[in-house]
């Protein structure tokens, strides 16, 4: 196979499996009464809790690319079904951050879980180098994506609207992917 022809297999692949991961998400989300940012603001925010990171709603705001109103919003969905809430710094009252619910850890665990065997399954087909290099390949990938959207966004673009695009080809402000 030439290189040209591999690569664009790759970038064909890399697509498909953004898409592959959006359908799934979707469908938990579809399944949980969530709409595609209710479910982004909530993987977000589930991220942060496991790296143990303080996540507050202008955060979450900024990583979401959507308004504070907006933002507000879409916690107050997520608190009212109970998959996250709001906790008040001891140190400083009027700092918020945001938390997981042991519910929604619970939902996500028995979607996502066999997903996860599956992929543990594929990726035990493959030494810890080639691991390691996909990392890397993955992460450089991410990168350049992250790239491509902030020099758009100086060149005056607009900003991009997270809605319906696949989480898996968004930058992930901040956070490995």
């Amino acid at each position: 196979m030439e290189d040209k022809e591999l690569r664009r297999e790759i970038v064909d692949a890399i697509r498909g499996m953004s898409l592959d991961g959006q359908r799934v998400a979707d469908a938990f989300a579809h399944s949980n009464g969530l709409n595609a940012t209710d479910m982004r603001a909530l993987v977000l925010i589930m991220e942060a809790e496991m790296r143990h990171e303080a996540l507050t709603a202008g955060q979450l705001s900024a990583r979401l690319g959507t308004s504070s109103g907006a933002t507000t919003a879409v916690i107050d969905r997520l608190e009212r079904i109970g998959h996250i809430h709001r906790n008040r710094s001891h140190a400083d009252r009027r700092k918020v951050t945001l938390h997981f619910e042991p519910l929604a850890m619970q939902l996500a665990g028995a979607y996502f879980g066999p997903l996860g065997a599956l992929t543990d399954e594929v990726m035990s087909r493959y030494t810890e180098t080639e691991l390691r290099t996909i990392l890397g390949f993955m992460q450089a990938i991410r990168e350049s994506y992250d790239r491509h959207i902030k020099d758009r966004q100086s060149d005056g673009a607009a900003a991009p609207d997270n809605d319906g695009a696949p989480d898996g080809l968004q930058p992930r402000s901040g956070r490995n992917g």
